[in-house]
This record gives structure tokens, sequence and C-alpha cells, in this order.
């Protein structure tokens, strides 16, 4: 068996192309290490995953899925470069993905810190909406929204950081946000939409739930559905999120709209884009309306 710890598992290039180097990640599924690609010399990020069942009909479907994301190119989302599978243990298949290696900090660590101003705010929920807006459209799902998956880069000095997606489709092709008997989702729950918890198909609209809990945090500093995965998926269903009374009215509205129980009446990533859109300019850094009752559009 192919150990995790980076001694054992940076021994010999990944698929002959990969080498990694330092441990830069690491989470219940995988571990994220930085990477030389060989062949045309760049530093990448690889993430390794757990070994994977060696049915070779469910690889290929895995396989086939991320190199759909791969052709995916938006600013606000880590590039997908490559996908492969470790088959140094032939009974013990370890698929890997190779994406762009970003130096910034996650906005879990930045909230840790202390809460957003709404400038900021408005840059964060501007570029990720506009990300799931893109992605949206090409009718592929996130499913794991959640402050860890969102890198802040700097871009130019003085500017706010601006934000980058990551991870994305990979709980969709791995499976990872399955609700569990065992609470293997401990983290990743709190981010969870309704339908997520209730084991309901998924469309974009969950999504724009997850980002309003993470707009809510950012606010807070503080996750709105603590405790364990079973805890934090059931007390959605039966609670709305509490808004702060010091929150901004139009802030508050939207964050409202985006937790909704009932997926068709969320906005959508484009309209959210475009709110954020006018917080970018506005003096008080307030975002505009949204359409009050969305069009109803069948899954």
């Amino acid at each position: 068996m192919v150990d995790s710890s980076p001694n054992s598992v940076t021994a010999e290039p990944l698929g002959g192309r990969y080498q990694l180097g330092e441990l830069i990640g690491r989470g219940g599924m995988a571990s994220v290490y930085a990477a030389k690609d060989l062949n045309l010399g760049r530093d990448v990020a690889l993430k390794l995953f757990a070994p994977q069942s060696a049915d070779p009909d469910e690889l290929r479907r895995q396989e086939a899925e991320i190199q759909l994301l791969a052709t995916l190119s938006h600013p606000s989302l880590v590039t997908l470069f490559d996908v492969g599978t470790d088959t140094r243990v032939p009974d013990e298949p370890r698929p890997f993905l190779t994406m762009e290696l970003v130096d910034g900090q996650d906005l879990r660590t930045r909230i840790r810190h202390s809460p957003l101003p709404l400038d900021e705010l408005a840059v964060v929920g501007a570029g990720i909406a506009d990300a799931l807006a893109y992605v949206h459209g090409l009718g592929i799902v996130h499913r794991d929204i959640k402050p860890a998956n969102i890198l802040l880069v700097p871009v130019r000095p003085g500017e706010p950081l601006r934000p980058k997606l990551t991870d994305f489709g990979i709980a969709r092709i791995i499976d990872g946000t399955r609700l569990t008997s065992t609470g293997t989702l401990v983290g990743t729950a709190a981010y969870l939409s309704p339908e997520q918890a209730r084991g309901a198909d998924l469309g974009p609209a969950s999504d724009i739930y997850s980002l309003g809990l993470v707009l809510l945090e950012c606010l807070k500093g503080d996750v709105e559905y603590p405790g364990s995965a079973v805890e934090s998926a059931v007390a959605r269903l039966h609670r709305a999120p509490v808004i702060p009374d010091a929150v901004p009215e139009e802030w508050a509205q939207l964050i409202q709209a985006m937790t909704v129980l009932d997926p068709l009446d969320r906005p959508s990533a484009a309209e959210l884009e475009a709110a954020f859109r006018t917080a970018l300019v506005s003096p008080g850094s307030l975002p505009g309306p949204v359409q009050a009752e969305p069009t109803r559009t069948l899954p």
C-alpha cells in the first residue's frame, strides 16, 4: 500500500511526469502537494485522492468528467490542467488532479482573522457569482461551496484580493457531499443546501444557497449551522439563517433571498453578480436589488 506521507508519496514522479514536493493541504478525501510538471517545467498543485474503486468503468467515468472540467476557463476559477491515476499499486488506484498553483490564503483563514468589510465582501461575492454564472450556464454544479474552497489572490498592490473558486466539480465526481450516517461530512456539512441535506437532486440553486451561508459567515465571523454533520444538516430545515441587525438592509435581503428553502425562489448567479457589481461602485458598498420573484423554470 502506498503511504500518504510526503516521503513515500514523493519518491517517484506520478505518471512519470509530476514530481511531488511540499504537502500544502490535507482533507478527508485527498492530500494536496506542490509539484513540478517535468514535461512543461512549471509548478502546479497536485491533488492526490485516497484509493478508489478498481472498477475500470468507474475510473473512466471519473476521468471523463474531470476532463470536461479541464476545459473550463474563467478568471475566478482555479485552472484544472490534467487528470490521471496513480497505478503504482495495481489494486489501489488513486486518482489525481493537477491544477494552477495559487499564491494566496483561503477565505476560511481570512474569516478567522476578522469579519470582512462590505467592500471586500462585494469583491468576493461578485467574483464567485460570476464564476458560478459561467459554469451553471454549462450545466455544471459545484456542490461544495465553502470558505476553504475560495482562494484570495493578490493582483496589484493596494487592490482587494480577488477570489478564485477551487475544487470545482470534484464533489460531483467523487460524490463527496453525500451525507452519511457516520457523519463523514463534518466541516463541509455546514454549507450544504437544504436539498443536499435531504438527498434530493441538485441544481445551480444549491450553489447559491451555499454561497449565501459563506457570505453570512464573512459578515458574522461564525458558521451559521455548526455541530455534527447530522445536526448541521437538520438545523437548516427547521430555521432560516439568523442575520445580525447590524447588517445593512440591502445585504440582509440579498442573503435572505439566497437562502430560502425553495430552490426555485433563489436568485440566479447572474442576478447576484449584477447586484454585487452595484456594490463595487456604490459609496456604501451596498448591493443592487435582485429580481423579487424569479421566473420559475423546470430543473
